[in-house]
């Protein structure tokens, strides 16, 4: 495992390097840069490009490049800490006016992130790595996919380097999108001011001369967030379901009671779903299968279904996770594919996929490059790593293989003192 100091580094803008580490890492890259080639985008002549270096304070912006041998030669020339190239295409890329640059259409990206999701910078880097492509994964195969039905060609994913993915919509239907219709589509995979009852069927029904709502769940094959919404209620339903069987009822009135904060009206609801009506069925067994329409007006009374309602409002993990600014920025500038990420040494991978279902960043984002030789680094604290399915635990003075000692020193984790 990663310790969490190197969680809580990954945060840090910028890492103060030694003149013998700038060397070291700028060497190692340079290597890589001579030996590998870089992926391209579509139309990358008509893209702009963006560097940052290790030994230099300054952006550099407003390059453009018409070979791919001239970006080849300026990555091995001047060895950036991280290259980027713009979501748009322009007319004039090197423009440094971006009204006079002539903008001809963008890429719709999306950036997931450990920042964008909650609890995740706690976490230690191989598990908020884990969580932060579970997330993507929602995001590709729930709403990119499915929702927007967007073609599997038009789908590109590279994984940042660091700690997370980028995902590229590349296809005619999104190319002149403006940034309003942009975040209108980050709103809906957001579900951001989604009124919760409005993904159910209400209507009124009399009973003499009282009137009653009546709730109706959508078909789980309905589509969009009222599926979604279904079928959270089934998986909530069964998670309890399972619950009850495993242990005992007490144990799932203190999880209603977790939200509802009541345990006497928690017990009211664990009792009208797990009672037998009159004809031997609960409302659990109803709420937890499949059902083209699940009533939820059946119990005992309106207060106990808007209890399980605000439950099941509380327990649902349906939303994507997006950077809102990344996808409504129709200039902005992302990771250049299979260039390095000089707070990690790791390349920015691109993955069909297929692939990035079975992608380990912490093994295959490893230039094969960095796994030939070894270097002495010197370690500012004693560190548990690991990388490329080894584990080490280092402290003080060691020799390492460079993948090791590249991460750990472009972390500023640690400082290079010699090639083993």
């Amino acid at each position: 495992t990663i310790s969490n100091s190197v969680g809580k580094i990954l945060n840090r803008s910028n890492i103060s390097f030694p003149v013998g580490n700038i060397e070291f890492l700028k060497a190692k890259f340079r290597e890589y840069y001579l030996k590998n080639e870089i992926h391209l985008p579509p139309r990358f002549n008509r893209r702009e490009y963006g560097f940052m270096f290790f030994d230099k304070n300054y952006v550099l912006r407003h390059t453009s490049f018409l070979t791919k041998k001239e970006i080849k030669r300026f990555l091995v020339e001047n060895v950036p800490k991280h290259a980027y190239y713009s979501a748009a295409y322009y007319k004039d890329p090197k423009n440094k006016d971006m009204e006079k640059k002539g903008w001809l259409g963008s890429d719709l990206i999306f950036d997931l992130d450990a920042d964008h999701i909650p609890g995740a910078e706690k976490l230690r880097y191989e598990d908020m790595l884990k969580v932060v492509k579970k997330e993507a994964e929602k995001l590709i195969f729930k709403y990119l996919l499915d929702d927007f039905g967007f073609d599997e060609n038009s789908i590109f994913i590279s994984f940042s380097g660091g700690r997370g993915y980028h995902i590229h919509v590349r296809c005619e239907d999104v190319y002149s999108l403006s940034s309003d219709e942009r975040r209108e589509i980050v709103t809906y995979i957001t579900g951001e001011g989604a009124n919760f009852l409005k993904f159910f069927n209400i209507v009124e029904e009399r009973r003499g001369r009282k009137r009653r709502k009546k709730y109706l769940l959508y078909p789980e094959d309905y589509g969009g967030w009222y599926s979604k919404i279904s079928r959270e209620i089934s998986r909530i339903s069964r998670d309890l379901l399972t619950l009850y069987n495993e242990e005992d009822e007490d144990k799932v009135i203190e999880e209603l009671n977790s939200v509802i904060q009541n345990k006497k009206l928690a017990k009211k609801v664990v009792k009208d779903l797990f009672n037998e009506n009159k004809d031997g069925k609960r409302k659990i067994d109803i709420l937890s299968s499949p059902y083209r329409f699940k009533k939820l007006q059946t119990f005992e009374n309106d207060e106990i279904r808007d209890l399980y309602l605000s439950y099941i409002k509380e327990k649902i993990r349906i939303r994507g996770e997006t950077d809102e600014p990344v996808t409504t920025d129709i200039h902005r500038l992302i990771r250049l594919t299979y260039s390095l990420h000089g707070k990690t040494g790791f390349m920015v991978k691109p993955l069909s996929l297929k692939e990035f279902k079975e992608f380990n960043p912490l093994k295959d984002a490893i230039p094969e490059i960095f796994k030939e030789g070894k270097s002495k680094i010197i370690l500012k604290n004693e560190i548990s790593i690991e990388l490329n399915g080894e584990n080490y635990k280092i402290d003080g003075e060691e020799c390492v293989p460079d993948y090791v000692a590249i991460f750990l020193v472009a972390r500023g984790l640690a400082d290079f003192i010699a090639k083993c």
